[in-house]
């Protein structure tokens, strides 16, 4: 995670959605294999900013509801 004070660098979440798009379809992540999917990822992160933008979402209810905290096991379940 990037420190608050870090300047705000779009291309860096694009190459990561890029990089994400090209592993989950080819289980490839070379830079040659990313750049194939940096238009569609601008494509997809735009696409979700809108939707979300449209259903009123907030940045923290989104990473929640994408990424839901997990229950903490209990100490059977543990071993």
């Amino acid at each position: 995670m990037t420190q608050p004070s870090a300047p705000k660098d779009i291309e860096k979440m694009v190459e990561a959605t890029a990089k994400a798009m090209a592993l989950a379809e080819h289980r490839c992540g070379t830079p040659r294999m990313v750049k194939l999917y940096l238009d569609d990822a601008r494509k997809v992160l735009l696409d979700v900013a809108k939707s979300a933008k449209r259903q009123k979402w907030k940045v923290e209810e989104l990473i929640l509801a994408l990424d839901p905290p997990k229950p903490k096991p209990t100490p059977w379940e543990k071993h």
